[in-house]
């Protein structure tokens, strides 16, 4: 076998799932966040691929292959030449035309999609490919689960219009349901953002674990599930007090602003210890640059700012914190920054209420108190905070409970995003030109494989379902010096593989302990012992992985017994699978 196992990690290695890719010769690292498949690793990803092939091709997919090496045209076209920077790889030829590594491959199949669809009677279409994927990654880290290059299956659906659109997200949320089934891993559809992707509608699919570095919130009385970018709470019912409708109904009575001497009191935590107040009586101000703009985004003080909801607002585009130059352009002084006659534009969180505030004066030292929404400043309302653990739900009203995922597949509704952009239309029956209406579908293959040992482990090794297992057999031969051993165990090998069982064969002149131990880490569903005292019993052992029992079998019959121990284990694996499958998506 190419690649050895090893007794130890490397330090780097903190999570239970790395430690394992790397002790079981799983992969390598190359370079930060670059990883080679060893052979066993590569056997588990060729299983992880087929198993998404077979359900993609059950609902109408077409396998197809796009280069690797994209010209940067395609992606001026849609606009994410720019927009990808600095997170992708580019490269130019020697003649000096710029080319990318593909982020994603939206682009490129909306251009063959326009060259290849011209008319009504074509649609609807699904193709997909498996293909290498660039990210240039800040962050790298986990082992295979946030890298800098890696394999996906991303599949494309070209519909005639949203209804169609609408069949083929169902399609393909009921096949990646049945897909991370399969795989054994227990996948949860969370409504997310698009992000970079485009479009309005999204789901990731998470599996909840401590490794994971996405934050999700589950509804503990329905079924709302979301992650922190997308996640809404319910509010308390009030209208906002900067509805301009509302404004007179809140200001009546009201006590005027007046200043606040603070000085040195540049916080929430310093102004809740001044004034005795909770964080919650303070509006936060956030003053940010977006491309030629101020935007100052006025939260409640105990609120924290989403950024890819705020990006959403924006159109796409990405927020920096200002600089000092933008805060004499606004008038507004760091530490006592506040929206009153603040010169940018504002946008005030929705779950500001009517009540009076105390706010930052704009002038060194002071606040204001009683600061009134509506009334002392206005902006253009906006969900932009977080939702947080033990909020209300926004659908039933129950509390949001916090969890940690692995994000392990993607569906998008891209809607017409691509497809107007670079001129992807077809003829429709009345004669007119209408844009393809497209949904995108993604599934990381590495990423999935570490997510599968972090679902099948134990404290001796990795325990793989057995569809993805990189052999269904490991036998085992004690001592290999022995001639009669050897012989059996070759016999055993050749009569297991004859009935087309996956057989790895350690015959290394190795300790029972080390060849055991090697056993249980690399975790094939089934070990089979040939040993000195059972050669001469007529007998081998049979052990599962997930079993702390052995059984002795005949020798004689042993690669019959073994190969239906193996049948079975896969028929009722895969019954298994298909029927939580099935409740899934009958619940969803």
């Amino acid at each position: 076998m190419f690649g050895r196992t090893l007794r130890e990690a490397p330090a780097d290695a903190v999570t239970t799932s790395h430690q394992l890719v790397l002790r079981a010769a799983i992969a390598r690292p190359l370079a930060t966040g670059l990883y080679s498949l060893l052979p066993l690793g590569n056997r588990v990803a060729r299983k992880i691929e087929q198993i998404i092939r077979e359900e993609i091709d059950r609902i109408g997919g077409q396998e197809m292959k796009i280069p690797v090496i994209t010209p940067a045209e395609l992606w001026q076209e849609s606009g994410r030449w720019e927009a990808l920077e600095p997170n992708a790889f580019r490269t130019k030829d020697h003649n000096g035309r710029d080319y990318m590594v593909p982020y994603s491959h939206e682009e490129l199949f909306t251009n063959h999609a326009r060259q290849e669809i011209v008319s009504y009677r074509q649609l609807p279409m699904i193709v997909y490919h498996f293909q290498a994927k660039g990210r240039d990654e800040e962050r790298s880290r986990g082992g295979l689960l946030r890298v800098r290059e890696f394999v996906m299956k991303d599949s494309y659906s070209f519909d005639l219009d949203q209804q169609g659109l609408d069949r083929a997200y169902e399609a393909h949320l009921a096949a990646y349901t049945r897909i991370f089934e399969r795989l054994g891993v227990r996948a949860h559809a969370v409504e997310s953002d698009s992000g970079a992707m485009g479009g309005d509608i999204a789901h990731e699919f998470q599996v909840l674990t401590d490794e994971g570095e996405d934050t999700l919130l589950f509804c503990t009385a329905c079924d709302y599930k979301a992650n922190l970018e997308r996640a809404t709470r319910r509010l308390p019912p009030v209208a906002s007090a900067v509805d301009t409708t509302m404004m007179d109904a809140t200001t009546v009575g009201a006590p005027f602003m007046e200043p606040l001497a603070t000085p040195g009191v540049t916080t929430i935590e310093q102004l809740e210890a001044s004034l005795g107040l909770p964080a919650s009586a303070f509006l936060k101000t956030l003053l940010l640059r977006v491309d030629d703009e101020v935007v100052a985004v006025v939260l409640p003080g105990d609120g924290e700012l989403n950024h890819p909801k705020l990006r959403k607002l924006l159109g796409g585009r990405t927020a920096k914190f200002a600089n000092d130059a933008d805060f004499a352009a606004a008038g507004g002084v760091p530490g006592f920054v506040g929206p009153v006659g603040l010169r940018a534009r504002i946008v005030v969180d929705v779950s500001i209420g009517p009540g009076g505030y105390v706010a930052g004066a704009n002038r060194k030292g002071v606040h204001l108190r009683s600061v009134l929404p509506g009334r002392d400043f206005r902006g253009e309302i906006a969900d932009v905070h977080d939702a947080r653990d033990g909020d209300a739900c926004p659908r039933c009203g129950g509390r949001l409970a916090q969890h940690r995922g692995v994000e392990v597949g993607n569906i998008f509704k891209l809607g017409t995003y691509y497809s107007a952009k670079m001129g992807a239309t077809y003829l429709a029956e009345d004669g007119t030109k209408r844009p393809i209406v497209m949904g995108s579908y993604g599934i990381g293959i590495g990423r999935n494989l570490q997510t599968i040992i972090i679902e099948n482990h134990d404290e001796r090794g990795i325990t793989w379902p057995i569809a993805v297992a990189p052999f269904e057999a490991h036998v085992v031969a004690l001592p290999m010096k022995d001639a009669a051993v050897r012989a059996a165990a070759e016999r055993l090998v050749a009569d297991l593989e004859a009935r087309g069982v996956e057989v790895l064969y350690d015959d290394r002149d190795d300790s029972a302990g080390v060849k055991f131990a090697d056993a249980d880490l690399i975790g094939c569903p089934f070990r089979v012992t040939v040993s000195k005292r059972n050669v001469a019993l007529g007998k081998v052992e049979l052990k599962a992985r997930r079993s702390a029992e052995a059984e002795l079998v005949d020798a004689a019959g042993a690669a019959e017994r073994v190969a239906a121990a193996v049948r079975v284990a896969k028929d009722a694996e895969r019954a298994s699978a298909e029927a939580r499958a099935a409740l899934a998506t009958a619940r969803a």
